[in-house]
Parts: structure tokens; C-alpha cells; sequence
């Protein structure tokens, strides 16, 4: 019996435009009636975890940061936080600051960005919250050691001088992914969608079984391997798919109010 079900945003709970659809909505709150506790679990920040959670009615214990920051939206409170390791965090900043790639730096519970990050992201990536909470800095590193920020997680948007990120995978003490095609993610190694949901699921007293995920991408992956149900959107390319016991249609056709639904039958 599900008594948990884990969402992403984007590709799941999020239709292609960016927004919670009605029928997602009631499915969330049908759940919600029911006993079931239902919790956002994305790649974004927890700011936007924590709005994107009050919208759709869900439980406010999400993690965000790919797994890297667990918070209670409620009180504001960090559950759980994975810090890339020092050393190693300084050499992937380095590597992916001399590559054409745009950066997004989550910096303990902050968010950074350079200006011309900034820009871009005002043109493709309408959502206020993440505006509100961006610091804009030209020098990530000299920030973050100034405010004595660790490294949670680097997003980064390829460029067309993409350099491949096996640099990336060789550091010690991190973890890399990808959220769709054109971007890449790293995090402190055991950071993970499956690691924060284990951690929200002990603090409801609920066993990893007894719980259910809807993803669409491979950093839903770790996610999948440790939910009793995994459950892939239309939309996730196969690999991914491929590790989920059932396939929902895709956000287009309201497939994350279809997951939660099925999690009640």
C-alpha cells in the first residue's frame, strides 16, 4: 500500500508550460483525503520546491537541489543538507568555470548566478520565485568563501564549446547527472533523489516500500531504485522508463494527476 508519493516538477508535475494543472491539483488533494502524504522532490531549488508545493496543495517537507538540500517549508528549517567536499568542490568549480557552460551554483541554502546567466534566465525561466532568491555575482568562488557558503550542487547549460564531463565524474566525494539533454548536475557523492526521499521518509515514519515516485529523467533514477513503486512519465526517455514498474502518460496528458490517482487503487 502506498502511503508516499514523490513528484518532480518539471516534465511531471509541471505541464510544458511550466504550470500545476487543475487535475493535478485534485488528484494531489483526493491523495491528501486519503491519508497519503505527497511531497515534491526536484532538481530545482527549495524556494521553488516549497512554492511549486503550497500551489499543488502537497506536503511541505521537500527536498530540492537534486537531493542535496531536505527543508521544511513550514518553518524554514534545513533537514538535511549533502556539501560537496572542499577540495573536490573547488576543482569542479574551476573546471566548469572554464568551460562554456551556464552555470547555476547552489551554495548552501543560496542560489548564484552571473549576470549574463542572470539575463538568459529572465528570457527562458519566467517563474518569480527563482528571480526573487538568484544573488548575482561575478565570482562565485570569492563569494562563496567570503559568506562561507559550501557547494551543494552545480547546474550547468551546455554551450556549444561543450567540454565532456568525465573531468567531473573522476573528483572524489561527488555525484554527476543530467536533467534532460543540454544540461549536466553535480552533487556531493550519496546526494541523491533517493537519499532525500529516504530522509522524508523516515521522518513521516514511512518504509521506502510503502512508497511511490513519478520522475521523468535520469536524476530520477536514484529515486527509482529505492521507491517500492516507480512510476516514469510518458515523456522520460526509455532508459528511464525502463527502471519504473509503471508508465503514466506524459505531462501533456495530465500524467502526474494519472500517477497519484493510480497510487490510491
Amino acid at each position: 500500500m502506498i502511503k508516499l508519493i514523490s513528484l518532480d516538477l518539471d516534465g511531471t508535475l509541471l505541464d510544458p508550460k511550466g504550470k500545476i494543472t487543475a487535475a493535478s491539483r485534485e488528484a494531489v488533494a483526493r491523495a491528501k483525503a486519503a491519508g497519503l502524504r505527497v511531497v515534491i522532490n526536484t532538481g530545482r531549488p527549495v524556494q521553488e520546491a516549497v512554492c511549486f508545493a503550497r500551489e499543488a496543495g502537497c506536503d511541505l517537507l521537500v527536498s530540492g537541489a537534486g537531493g542535496g538540500l531536505v527543508v521544511d517549508g513550514e518553518t524554514g528549517r534545513t533537514i538535511r543538507q549533502w556539501d560537496v567536499p572542499e577540495s573536490p568542490a573547488r576543482r569542479a568549480m574551476e573546471l566548469c568555470l572554464s568551460w562554456d557552460a551556464q552555470l547555476l551554483i547552489f551554495a548552501g541554502g543560496e542560489i548564484l548566478v552571473n549576470a549574463a546567466g542572470k539575463r538568459y534566465m529572465e528570457d527562458c525561466y519566467p517563474f518569480p520565485v527563482f528571480h526573487d532568491a538568484v544573488i548575482v555575482t561575478e565570482d562565485f568562488l570569492g563569494y562563496m568563501e567570503e559568506h562561507r557558503l559550501p557547494l551543494v550542487k552545480i547546474h550547468g547549460e551546455k554551450g556549444p564549446g561543450w567540454c565532456p564531463a568525465e573531468e567531473l565524474d573522476a573528483l572524489p566525494g561527488v555525484s554527476t547527472t543530467t536533467s534532460s539533454a543540454h544540461d549536466f548536475e553535480l552533487t556531493a557523492g550519496g546526494a541523491d533523489k533517493g537519499a532525500a526521499l529516504a530522509v522524508i521518509a523516515e521522518r513521516y515514519g514511512i518504509p521506502l516500500d510503502q512508497c511511490a515516485a513519478v520522475g521523468d529523467s535520469e536524476n530520477d533514477l536514484p529515486v527509482f531504485r529505492v521507491a517500492g513503486m516507480p512510476i516514469a512519465m510518458g515523456n522520460a526517455p526509455e532508459h528511464v522508463k525502463a527502471a519504473a514498474l509503471r508508465l503514466a502518460p506524459s505531462n501533456r496528458e495530465e500524467g502526474a494527476a494519472w500517477a497519484v490517482l493510480s497510487c490510491l487503487e
